[in-house]
């Protein structure tokens, strides 16, 4: 009798997991589908925003990827190649005093 009742555990316990599993599959194969519209709007953003498309697009990304990999290689870190590009506005329109100039003419102090 214990035997007869873990077959019919056991069968229903098989059943459970394939319903899962084609569950788990469907879901899946929706997933993919997300991810790839996901992907395709960023694209279409990236494209937007720089105005490049297609191949224009590949290249510019391509090209900067390798100018990061570059100083990368050169022994930059993440946070250095970061600090290389000022956010804060240039202020080319503001004149700096002479008593605020660390140099003289000459160089000398």
């Amino acid at each position: 009798m214990a035997t007869t009742s873990i077959a019919d555990k056991l069968a229903k316990l098989e059943k459970k997991i394939a319903k899962r599993e084609k569950t788990i599959a469907d879901e899946t194969k929706e997933l993919d589908k997300d991810k790839a519209e996901y992907n395709k709007l960023y694209i279409m953003f990236l494209s937007d925003k720089y105005k490049l498309s297609g191949k224009d697009l590949f290249s510019a990304i391509e090209r900067e990827h390798e100018q990061l990999e570059k100083l990368r290689d050169g022994g930059m870190s993440d946070s250095d190649i970061d600090s290389l590009t000022d956010s804060a506005p240039a202020d080319n329109d503001k004149a700096t005093l002479y008593e605020d100039s660390p140099r003289t003419l000459f160089g000398e102090d």
